[in-house]
């Protein structure tokens, strides 16, 4: 009986490392074809002038909808103050939001100057099947690597992006910082903060742009 059971332990852990590893290969998947169809925008000549940047975003803006879940970042990137605010008010942030993330995304895919990319292989398997990670390493033309990390959720439509580390700058938690330090600064007015957000937001980028 005891070598029945060591048999069926084996088999459960056999079959949960093989649905771990499955479970991967789709956000994998989901983040491949994503990936590709960004670096075909990115090598658009017509798109590489700075007067085209609106159509670049546009089209990068379009493979993310489908990927990205924005209702379920920006929840979070509004924290506890998602509650504060009625239905209405969370949607209109949650499309506030998606612009800001878009651009920003966009922003840093440009400026790395991307001339060939590769997702990593498998990390160490995420405990839970329905949340995996996937890296993807990026080289510019200058040689240099960069790393982007992307959180996958699985949902019935599909696996879901629900964060990006952008080579180490963690998006989600550096615009939830941003959303709580503006909720401070305005005296926990959740509603002027959304309608503060894009214009913070950009100038936030242009200031941090002067800087370096």
């Amino acid at each position: 009986m005891k070598y029945i059971n060591r048999c069926l332990v084996l088999l459960a852990l056999v079959f949960a490392s093989v649905s771990a590893q499955a479970s991967w290969e789709g956000a994998r998947d989901t983040i491949e074809q994503a990936s590709s169809q960004m670096m075909t925008v990115l090598e658009k000549p017509s798109l590489k002038a700075p007067e085209q940047s609106e159509e670049l975003i546009a089209d990068i803006e379009a493979i993310l909808n489908p990927v990205v879940d924005f209702g379920y970042v920006s929840k979070r990137v509004m924290g506890k103050y998602y509650k504060r605010v009625d239905e209405k008010q969370q949607a209109l942030f949650s499309t506030v939001f998606k612009d800001t993330m878009v651009r920003t995304f966009a922003k840093s895919l440009t400026g790395f100057n991307i001339v060939r990319y590769e997702v990593a292989p498998e990390g160490h398997p995420s405990p839970a099947e329905d949340k995996q990670v996937v890296s993807v390493y990026v080289y510019a033309a200058d040689g240099k690597q960069y790393t982007l990390v992307y959180y996958m959720l699985k949902q019935d439509d599909g696996w879901k992006l629900v964060n990006v580390l952008v080579d180490g700058i963690n998006l989600r938690l550096n615009f939830k910082n941003q959303f709580a330090d503006m909720a401070s600064r305005a005296n926990g007015n959740v509603k002027q903060v959304i309608s503060d957000w894009k214009d913070a937001i950009a100038s936030n980028a242009s200031n941090s742009s002067k800087d370096s």
